[in-house]
């Protein structure tokens, strides 16, 4: 396979994705063509190589990228033209195995997997179900949530992205940050079918299974729940138990948590109130709304935006947050292009708007 090699202008960055035939890869190309400051002349998919993007998914169709192909995913490093930037939308395993290698030729990497996203490797036996391979990449790796690591990020060679459920779930809980005492914590996590990821159907995935269909999964062991414990840990004055349930919505993409925290005592919500707007104003892509029964799917559907608001019951002392994003944008792609842009010190919001 042949790969661009149009000479580049210095402040146009190469970019390359490995497994952009996936849902989040997809995702990726359609903002990634509009962007202005990119050029993106590597997609990798086994399945459909030699193609044309744009005959594969005509409906991402753009003069931008009019004569990308897909190329095999790569076996040696060799096989990787020349990019600034990888984006890594394969399995887990995979990214493990090919970060090292393009971390050593000075490209930098953001991961869509969970692959960097614990420190401790042993966690990765409990949720993931492998043996973590290059733990000491783990390090070295930069979570990926703008709103909250954003200095980080700017000087980081490789970014973990945030998990969907866990965008959804860690944002708002930090936007709130230690005005509250939480005893236990519950989320109650629903998402459309691209949540699970990948490209091809599962029978469970299936449109006769999902249609007029509602159900949990993983409710064991669900791999967000140590990313969010680690995640929050800086907002919580204690540790405090977590459990959480994801379900599937008989929807193609879209994603809301129901985050219940029993407190010890009564927030004060004013102040509460108060710093979620603060917040929400410096923040371009975080929606406060002090009224949460506004909060609907249909308005983050195809956006970067991270809507939510939040409820107390006196006599329960539960404080209930609502949060909606799009989990294939704010829950994937899109922020991984926000830390694209810091990684390169562009606009942080260029082209999600």
């Amino acid at each position: 396979m042949r790969h661009s090699m149009i000479p580049m202008k210095s402040n146009i960055i190469r970019i390359g994705i490995l497994g952009a035939g996936g849902f989040t890869g997809q995702e990726l190309v359609k903002i990634l063509c509009r962007h202005g400051n990119i050029h993106l002349n590597y997609i990798t998919s086994d399945i459909y190589k030699g193609n044309l993007f744009c005959e594969i998914f005509p409906n991402s169709e753009h003069p931008s990228i009019r004569d990308l192909k897909f190329s095999a995913h790569p076996v040696e490093l060799k096989d990787i033209p020349e990019v600034d930037l990888i984006f890594l939308a394969v399995p887990d395993e995979v990214s493990i195995h090919w970060a090292n290698f393009l971390l050593q030729r000075k490209i930098k990497v953001i991961d869509i997997s969970g692959a960097f996203r614990l420190k401790n490797p042993g966690d990765y036996e409990k949720y993931y179900k492998f043996t973590h391979k290059n733990p000491e990449l783990l390090k070295t790796a930069v979570y990926g949530m703008p709103e909250f690591n954003r200095e980080f990020i700017k000087t980081a060679s490789l970014v973990a992205n945030p998990g969907c459920y866990a965008t959804a779930a860690i944002l708002p809980l930090l936007v709130l940050g230690a005005e509250i005492q939480i005893k236990y914590w519950l989320i109650d996590a629903k998402s459309g079918t691209s949540g699970a990821g990948g490209r091809k159907e599962k029978d469970a995935l299936s449109f006769s299974m999902i249609n007029e269909n509602f159900k949990a999964y993983k409710i064991k062991a669900h791999q967000h729940i140590p990313e969010i414990i680690e995640h929050t840990a800086s907002a919580l004055k204690r540790p405090a138990g977590l459990n959480m349930t994801p379900h599937y919505l008989p929807l193609f993409r879209g994603l809301q948590t129901n985050t219940y925290l029993y407190l010890d005592d009564e927030p004060d919500l004013e102040k509460l109130t108060e710093k979620s707007e603060s917040i929400s104003k410096q923040e371009t892509f975080i929606r406060f709304y002090r009224d949460p029964e506004m909060i609907e799917l249909k308005n983050v559907q195809n956006t970067n935006f991270l809507d939510f608001g939040f409820y107390y019951d006196n006599h329960s002392r539960l404080l209930q947050i609502i949060c909606a994003i799009d989990n294939l944008q704010k829950g994937a792609a899109g922020q991984a292009i926000q830390n694209m842009n810091l990684m390169f010190g562009l606009t942080e919001h260029q082209g999600l708007l």
